[in-house]
């Protein structure tokens, strides 16, 4: 059965513990969590970091865009501006819930056993993000 969370394990088996090549528009810079997310939303490589005018989407799937974003929702003003002119887009904004840690020893290299972080992620996290596109938020087709 192909659950969400199938889903997500098998987008984070892909990225993780390969030797995943970084070539090609966006990806030189973009994060572990960034292609974990596109690959659960989008595993169809050939629908990843596709040129739309002068911008790069996340995902096209033809009839929309995806855009997996961590932070700085200002960066993406100039990109709603276009894309929402021609296509939906729907904005995803990843909020860690629960986070583990561990301390590397300096000298051996050894990880620490791991222990839960006192901060928990929630909704509201969104908001700051959400209000450096307030003049997109209304429009139609953003999501």
């Amino acid at each position: 059965m192909d659950t969400p969370s199938r889903r997500f394990e098998q987008a984070r088996e892909k990225i993780i513990g390969s030797d995943r090549a970084r070539f090609g528009i966006g990806t030189l810079s973009e994060k572990t969590l960034h292609a974990i997310l596109k690959n659960f939303y989008e595993p169809d490589e050939d629908k990843q970091e596709i040129p739309i005018d002068r911008f790069v989407a996340d995902i096209f799937t033809g009839q929309e865009i995806i855009e997996i974003q961590t932070g700085q929702f200002n960066r993406m003003r100039e990109k709603l501006q276009c894309f929402l002119k021609e296509f939906p887009v729907t904005i995803v904004y990843p909020v860690t819930r629960q986070r583990w840690l561990h301390w590397i020893d300096e000298e051996t290299g050894e990880l620490t056993d791991k222990r839960k972080s006192p901060k928990k992620g929630n909704a509201y996290e969104a908001f700051r993000e959400l209000y450096k596109i307030k003049p997109y938020l209304r429009k139609d087709g953003l999501t």
